[in-house]
């Protein structure tokens, strides 16, 4: 009993150290996005959320699901807002959703940064609970708490779940909801009823209202039925197995996308079906995907009341598949290019901690051990390794789930940062924390009486805890631009990366405070991003730049994202090399923004002093 007592106290205070953790990095979230300017994908996001809960009209931003964003949208409907609907951008153009969110956040009279404050605060609350069910989920898998302990910080604790899970895009969106709905399944398949089948469908359909990705998931969920079949409710018969877990996948899977439909039912009603065809036309007619005519095709069925719905949930994956095969250019480990086979492998030992790589290295070690020790073992193999199957088989699903998200990966066109594999952290996440407590204690067995090398590896977690907790605290508030220190931290990741991976337009405002600090009134800025220069800087302080304008002088802002797309180019007249190659900058405004000073010449200063005169005159 005392043993039971002491276990139970010991579970209680992982459960309190969790709750603690999860409020301080709901404080340390939110606390990191009030200097934060717009994302690029914010400006879009935000305003095509707001005009599908005002207006019932899909045709903004129709590439991307509406769940996400109208969750981060529900925030301003407890403000006053102007949502400019006399606009062309609104009316008359077809999917101007960059001049129409420019005009939303920026020139209709509305607060800007109260709008992004408050609708990040979604994406915020989607990962804290996302971080909780991975602790819930891994405790109950393992059998252990401590292996949930580990996974939950590994997860919340990522500079690259923080940096994403606090912005107005989908990437964690469809992170969270596959979670919920991952979840949820394992749940029905363990203990099946009416009530948490009809939760987990819903959560699926929520999963496909989050990102276009979610089909990914549905294999998985395929697999967990299949090994429910085999492994759960022994006491029923194989037909009683089959028909409820397979049939169950098959009827969840029916209503999730009737449910899809129904959603987009309710927020295309007030679309007119002009709009919607007119929206098909340009979205898919140059592509490839029209060869065999999908265009027509989609047109034709929107004719059909009940099937439009469906036309619009089918226009955006076409969308984005469209835009996948077409890809974008970006910079990559000193190159100009569009795919690389090992991009995703490279971004995450470059932007994830080294602390939680040693975690994965012990995961590593550990399953060699254990294989080693499956070889060898006297007893029949192929029991061991249904017994393994028995205990682990949703594991299955998750490994297949990584492989999947990296092989596609490996062939994609659009490598523009790591949070296109953020979705699969959670699963690569869930597995290292039941390896590295159960899959210890399974290999070492007996030997860990020995209380030395118990406190050891006990020690040994502590540290890369600790390690993990302050490497975040150390790059607060700047976690998009997070670089380990394979490279030399964070103020070396533009050499290697861009885009999404560290520069995304998320540092405008503090270019804003240092230009006002230190009396800059004449500036030239060449900005990457969705926020506004002429709301933050100035119309009259600044000089809109580009690369193409050659060699200057004076104060300069350049994103690094401009300053490595051109790269390639070797000519100083096209690129900045001109810039780079010899001068430093003389501030770095969050790792994303280069703040340079170039002496005027004398003939300048003297052009200078002459403007300055007349201006008083």
């Amino acid at each position: 009993m005392k043993v039971k007592k002491i276990k139970q106290k010991f579970e209680q205070k992982i459960d309190q150290i969790v709750l603690i953790v999860l409020v301080f990095m709901m404080v340390l979230m939110t606390g990191s996005i009030w200097n934060e300017s717009a994302i690029r994908d914010e400006m879009p996001h935000i305003v095509a959320g707001y005009s599908y809960l005002t207006r019932f009209d899909y045709r903004i931003n129709p590439e991307h699901p509406p769940l996400v964003k109208q969750l981060c949208a529900l925030p301003l409907l407890l403000m006053e807002v102007n949502f400019p609907d006399h606009l062309p951008a609104w009316r008359e153009n077809v999917n101007d959703q960059w001049e129409l969110g420019d005009r939303f956040l920026y020139k209709s009279g509305n607060n800007a940064d109260r709008m992004l404050f408050w609708g990040r605060i979604p994406v915020i609350i989607l990962t804290i609970l996302a971080a909780w069910v991975i602790y819930i989920w891994t405790s109950q898998l393992f059998g252990d708490k401590r292996a949930g302990l580990i996974s939950f910080l590994l997860f919340i604790l990522s500079p690259n779940i923080i940096a994403h899970g606090r912005y107005i895009t989908t990437d964690m969106g469809v992170a969270a909801f596959s979670i919920f709905a991952l979840y949820s399944w394992y749940r029905f398949l363990k203990k099946p009823s009416w009530k948490i089948f009809l939760i987990a469908a819903g959560l699926q359909a929520a999963m496909h209202l989050a990102k276009f990705s979610s089909p990914l998931f549905m294999p998985i969920l395929l697999l967990m039925s299949g090994g429910a079949i085999l492994f759960e409710q022994k006491q029923w018969d194989y037909r009683k197995r089959i028909k409820v877990f397979l049939g169950g996948f098959v009827l969840a899977a029916i209503i999730a996308y009737l449910l899809v439909g129904v959603w987009y039912q309710i927020f295309t009603f007030k679309m007119p079906l002009e709009t919607q065809q007119q929206l098909i036309q340009a979205s898919i007619e140059d592509s490839h995907f029209n060869n065999a005519g999908l265009a027509t095709k989609l047109t034709n069925l929107s004719e059909i009341t009940i099937l439009r719905p469906y036309v619009q949930y089918l226009l955006g994956f076409f969308m984005v598949a469209a835009h996948a095969s077409y890809g974008h250019t970006t910079y990559f480990l000193g190159e100009v290019g569009q795919n690389w086979w090992h991009y995703y492998y490279i971004a995450y030992l470059l932007k994830e901690p080294i602390a939680s790589q040693l975690f994965f290295a012990v995961t590593i070690f550990t399953c060699l051990g254990l294989f080693g020790k499956w070889l060898f073992v006297k007893q029949s193999k192929g029991k061991k390794l249904w017994d393994f199957l028995r205990k682990y088989y949703v594991l299955i699903g998750f490994f297949c789930l990584i492989l999947g998200f990296l092989y596609m990966g490996m062939r994609a066109k659009l490598q523009l940062g790591i949070r296109y594999i953020v979705p699969i952290f959670a699963y690569f996440y869930i597995i290292l924390g039941g390896v590295s407590v159960v899959g210890v204690k399974t290999l070492l067995g007996e030997k860990l009486k020995n209380k030395k090398l118990k406190n050891g590896l006990v020690i040994f977690y502590i540290i890369l805890g600790v390690w993990l907790f302050l490497t975040n605290l150390f790059v607060y508030p700047h976690y998009l631009a997070f670089f380990n220190q394979y490279i030399g931290g964070s103020e070396n990741g533009w050499k290697y990366m861009v885009d999404s991976n560290l520069d995304w337009g998320q540092d405008l405002i503090r270019l804003k405070k240092y230009i006002k600090k230190n009396k800059i009134h004449d500036i030239k800025i060449d900005y990457f991003g969705g926020g506004n220069l002429d709301y933050y800087i100035g119309q009259d302080n600044y000089t809109l730049w580009g690369y193409d304008k050659g060699p200057t002088t004076g104060w300069l802002a350049i994103s690094v994202n401009a300053i490595q797309w051109n790269s390639a180019n070797k000519d100083e007249k096209l690129s900045y090399h001109w810039l780079t190659d010899k001068y430093k900058p003389v501030a770095r405004i969050g790792n994303s923004i280069f703040v340079y000073y170039i002496e005027p010449t004398e003939q300048e200063r003297l052009e200078r002093i002459m403007e300055r005169s007349q201006e008083n005159i």
